[in-house]
């Protein structure tokens, strides 16, 4: 068996490692929250007799998987906290074209200089996962080959889906600048790599006895139960296939596809649930909570949603807030924020909200704008969730809407609707009453594209694929008139979205240029990797930001 050297201090670890190109790093990995930090074992049963940092201790695959997990939790957290913003339902009370946070500011993202997504992806998950595989295969242990097979196709799909080209065939390997995959590339060994595993889930070696234990100190989302992953590879599986629409394929073989492997998720179907459990430890915490303090502060993104403002586009458009007579049609409102004001200065208790980047008055505070930690999303002891039920219903009303079987559509929207509100808590007669109104959910005879896709925007709420909807739609929107042709015409699917103000002019001057993805990581690849980016015009250049994924469409 191939086993790990790791330091007796896992911050040590970190900063001996901090410096490195990611990517070089085989046998360095990152056992920063097994033990007493998730309560999978303590440290001292981990760390054994290693009080010397110059002697080793070596991590079995049982012990590799509770930070594979958390790394992939925090992973998902990551991206979602970035396309919060980009997809305009979050933005802050301030206004300003440069900042170190430019995805809550004007889009000057050549100024920042980390995007812990990258790190995330070749470092905490993919360095583990690189020696938990060839570990594995060795023992010939079919569940951590399969989970953690899976694992990585979820993390290199999250991250290509910001990114683009980036290192794959040579990510593991002993160059220090290995050279970048063409993301279709990426696409295609995803492809395979599911019907691999696909095989490997279902054969009987899946479960053979002398396979690694994996219990619930391994696999803190199931236990090691594998027929609960094999539905999530599923929805992998129909995540990856809808990136066909609406740009690259709507024939219908290919939206039966999408459809089918959806189907197949649900059968059985339980959420992948990363459950916090709150208290005095950082990862302890889940990152959307109210104290929580970002994973290796260097690396990572602190959630700012104690000085975040949603959005007029997220109030006013997709929730039909009205302000001045605080209604709201949608039951979830509460649920998600909190409505708050100061009677003293007399500022009514509303759901105040912002347009992106435009700043709040002067004579207002932050305290008068919604409390964004009431909602069991956004506590401590929330849970991350890596793909949602909600989500896959969503994905088989879009995929049937498109082959204009519109009675599966709607069956599936209601259901992703009635998914969200009761995760979100909301009692069960207010869902009834909300499905049930024609004026606000549309039957089967009458749904539209924008329809379906509005109510997946709100189920999206925190999660990674909100941004990554709105690029798949060009942001369309009656200002770029950008459009798809489906059997009822022209549609437009985000009518009212439109651009944050004060975006950095010298980037973003075209009036309809939205951004398509992020610079690649500087404290790494503009470093260690630069004529790789050089060669695909990377390197320092803002137009990169605006070429659309394979999957996207230009502005």
């Amino acid at each position: 068996m191939k086993l790990v050297r790791i330091q007796n201090i896992w911050l040590t670890c970190l900063n001996k490692v901090a410096s490195l190109h990611p990517k070089t790093k085989r046998t360095v990995t990152t056992i920063t929250l097994i033990g007493g930090l998730l309560g999978a074992t303590s440290c001292d049963d981990f760390l054994g007799d290693n009080v010397n940092p110059d002697k080793s201790v070596y991590a079995t695959n049982d012990l590799l998987m509770p930070t594979v997990l958390f790394y992939s939790a925090l992973q998902d957290y990551d991206h979602a906290e970035y396309g919060t913003y980009l997809s305009q339902c979050l933005t802050t009370g301030g206004r300003s074209q440069t900042g170190a946070y430019a995805y809550r500011s004007g889009w000057e993202f050549l100024g920042m200089n980390r995007h812990p997504q990258w790190r995330r992806h070749f470092f905490d998950v993919g360095s583990n996962l690189d020696v938990l595989l060839r570990q594995a295969e060795e023992e010939g242990s079919a569940n951590y080959q399969a989970l953690g097979g899976l694992l990585r196709v979820m993390s290199n799909q999250k991250t290509t889906d910001v990114f683009g080209d980036m290192p794959l065939t040579e990510a593991y390997g002993a160059s220090g600048a290995p050279k970048y995959d063409p993301q279709e590339d990426i696409y295609l060994w995803m492809s395979s790599e599911i019907e691999r595993l696909e095989k490997l889930f279902e054969s009987e070696e899946i479960n053979q006895p002398d396979n690694r234990l994996m219990d619930e100190r391994a696999d803190r989302i199931f236990a090691g139960d594998m027929s609960k992953w094999k539905q999530v590879l599923y929805g992998v599986k129909a995540r990856l296939l809808l990136r066909n629409l609406p740009n690259l394929n709507t024939d219908a073989a290919t939206c039966q596809q999408i459809i089918s492997a959806a189907e197949m998720a649900l059968q059985g179907w339980s959420d992948p649930m990363y459950q916090f459990d709150g208290g005095t430890v950082v990862e302890h915490n889940c990152m959307w909570g109210r104290t929580n303090k970002g994973v290796n502060v260097w690396e990572s993104r602190q959630n700012d949603l104690l000085s975040a403002v949603p959005t007029a586009f997220f109030m006013e458009d997709i929730m039909a807030y009205d302000i001045e007579n605080d209604t709201c049609p949608d039951p979830r409102l509460p649920y998600l924020m909190l409505k708050r004001g100061n009677m003293e200065n007399n500022i009514d208790t509303v759901y105040r909200y912002l347009e992106a980047n435009y700043g709040m008055p002067a004579t207002h505070n932050q305290e008068y704008y919604p409390d964004l930690h009431e909602s069991v999303l956004t506590t401590d002891a929330s849970a991350i969730c890596l793909l949602t039920e909600g989500e896959l219903h969503f994905i088989i009303a879009e995929a049937a809407y498109w082959v204009q079987d519109l009675n599966k559509a709607h069956q599936h929207f209601i259901e992703g609707i009635r998914y969200h509100m009761n995760r979100l808590g909301v009692p069960v007669e207010q869902i009834d009453a909300y499905v049930s109104n024609s004026d606000l959910v549309p039957g089967s005879s009458n749904i539209t594209l924008k329809d379906i896709m509005a109510e997946k925007y709100k189920a999206m709420y925190l999660q990674p694929e909100q941004w990554n909807d709105l690029r798949r739609y060009g942001y369309s929107n009656n200002n770029n008139g950008i459009t798809y042709s489906t059997f009822r015409g022209e549609e437009v699917i985000y009518p009212e979205l439109r651009r944050p103000y004060n975006l950095y002019e010298p980037y973003w001057g075209q009036p309809n240029t939205w951004i398509q993805r992020l610079n690649y990581d500087p404290e790494t690849e503009e470093k260690y990797n630069r004529g790789e980016l050089e060669r695909l015009g990377a390197f320092r250049n803002h137009e990169w930001l605006k070429k659309p994924m394979i999957w996207g469409r230009a502005n």
